[in-house]
């Protein structure tokens, strides 16, 4: 008899599922929102960042290799004085302060490699991909306001590192975007930029 109850006792062991095993059952689908700060490569100035991702873990490279798909949006800002070429009843040339404004929204599809648990409980990951860029630049100066809109491709690369909390993760992550933009306002520039962001990515 109790032979028969060890033998069970072993059995019913060896079926319990590991740490490992419920974590490998984990659905591979994942969301993250995230916040953080952007500083244009041009003279605007830093803003502040809102995006969201939703991500899909496939089973290549043992599971390693992710496909994330984000939409984020910021509005970096500058301002300063123009001087016209006409003169004033002084015999002045005009002066007007200014503000120029670009808003920005990006869609932006990556492909992420993670490195599991590679430096203690954090996870380290890198990728890139191709973007959409939306921008519309708006400047507000002689009492008024002239705005130009328009979209292209870009991309961008990104490195972060996620330490594993409740169902999820909480990460953070650097980013580099290259985003042109050739409006009559801002010139043929890059208006992308460098940024740091903080989120919780959602295993679902």
């Amino acid at each position: 008899m109790m032979n028969a109850l060890a033998l069970l006792t072993v059995a019913a062991l060896a079926a319990a599922p590991s740490p490992s095993s419920k974590k490998d059952r984990e659905g591979p689908l994942f969301l993250a929102p995230k916040v953080g700060f952007i500083k244009p490569l041009t003279s605007l100035g830093g803003d502040l960042y809102l995006a969201g991702e939703v991500g899909y873990l496939t089973p290549l490279l043992q599971r390693r290799l992710a496909l994330v798909l984000e939409v984020n949006y910021h509005r970096p800002s500058t301002s300063g004085t123009l001087r016209g070429p006409s003169l004033n009843n002084l015999g002045q040339p005009v002066e007007a302060p200014y503000t120029l404004a670009e808003r920005e929204v990006a869609i932006q599809l990556s492909a992420v490699f993670r490195f599991p648990r590679a430096l203690g409980p954090l996870t380290p990951y890198v990728g890139a991909g191709p973007g959409l860029y939306l921008h519309r630049a708006t400047v507000e100066s002689f009492d008024s306001t002239a705005s130009e809109s328009g979209g292209g491709l870009g991309f961008q690369a990104l490195a972060g590192a996620e330490l594993p909390v409740g169902p999820g993760g909480v990460f953070l992550e650097a980013k580099f975007h290259f985003a042109p933009v050739g409006f009559i306002t801002t010139g043929d520039v890059n208006v992308g930029g460098v940024l740091a962001a903080l989120g919780y990515r959602l295993r679902l």
